[in-house]
């Protein structure tokens, strides 16, 4: 009967223990402000030994630890995904791996110290087992992202895009877990980076198909400017072009999309190549023709 009532009363404070670090699989925004910072509530782990539990609250909205800090290498963002790994173990965390990192004795108590605030039990794996739901849902930022500046501006919106992919898929193998921390460039889509990893034309649509991301299409609105050696200068137009043509037809079939990326010269259209793949006197101007576009 005694041991009965010391089983109850772990039990008991096994699911206190839970319930003081938040609501297991549950979307919380940064009570400290910060913009669509969501995360999974708790994660118990079961290896290397049962009931060992994370707090994302704890360690995000209390601590105001950004995503990036574990999540750009240390840990992946599908949740336990580290105890798949043979090393995920304290010896390892003693040497630094891991939740080591920081729970050093400098950063945070140290990982051979204070283990009942990590380690809840085997009772208090029981009791997150009754208290986790089915299944947790998706999560990341609710509102649409903005990614570059005027005409070249995309919204990206991370709801729609979790109805097909995980946070795994992107993160942090294309993109690092953190807003502006990603360079990208349209040539690099090309070449299956990025969003050019999906955006193939197989997965999903394919990346030369501008006016499904971009609002407006990122065409320079002012003429570029050629200059060419013992002829006058050329000047190509693309408000001129796109009302006749489609930025994949010349975009990076023909011109890569970057200004002074294709080495163009008069022997390559002659051949078909640039300019000439249109201008060869029937879909448009021979390039022959010299007077149309050299000037002076």
């Amino acid at each position: 009967m005694k041991m009965k009532k010391i089983v109850i009363l772990i039990s008991a404070i096994s699911v206190l223990l839970l319930a003081a670090h938040g609501v297991i699989f549950a979307k919380e925004e940064s009570a400290k402000g910060k913009e669509n910072v969501f995360h999974a509530g708790d994660i118990m782990y079961s290896k290397p030994v049962k009931g060992v539990i994370f707090s994302h609250k704890a360690h995000v909205d209390e601590k105001g630890l950004s995503c990036e800090m574990c999540h750009s290498g240390l840990f992946e963002p599908s949740a336990l995904k580290a105890q798949e790994k043979s090393d995920f173990n304290m010896n390892s965390l003693y040497k630094g791996k891991y939740c080591g990192v920081c729970h050093n004795g400098k950063t945070a108590f140290a990982s051979d110290t204070q283990c009942a605030r990590c380690h809840a039990g085997v009772t208090g794996y029981k009791a997150y087992e009754k208290m986790k739901p089915a299944s947790a849902s998706a999560y990341g930022p609710k509102s649409t992202m903005t990614m570059g500046k005027g005409d070249t501006a995309v919204k990206f919106n991370h709801e729609n895009h979790m109805q097909y992919s995980t946070c795994s898929d992107c993160h942090s193998k294309g993109f690092a877990m953190g807003k502006g921390k990603t360079k990208i460039a349209m040539s690099d889509l090309y070449q299956g980076k990025y969003c050019g990893s999906c955006h193939n034309g197989k997965k999903a649509f394919v990346s030369t198909d501008c006016a499904k991301c971009h609002t407006n299409i990122p065409a320079p609105k002012a003429d570029l400017t050629y200059s060419a050696k013992g002829a006058g200068a050329v000047k190509f137009s693309h408000n001129f072009h796109t009302k006749m043509f489609k930025c994949d037809d010349c975009h990076s079939k023909v011109f890569t999309m970057k200004k002074g990326g294709s080495k163009v010269n008069m022997d390559g259209m002659y051949k078909g190549q640039f300019c000439g793949k249109c201008h060869d006197g029937k879909t448009a101007t021979a390039v022959t023709d010299c007077g149309k576009c050299h000037k002076g």
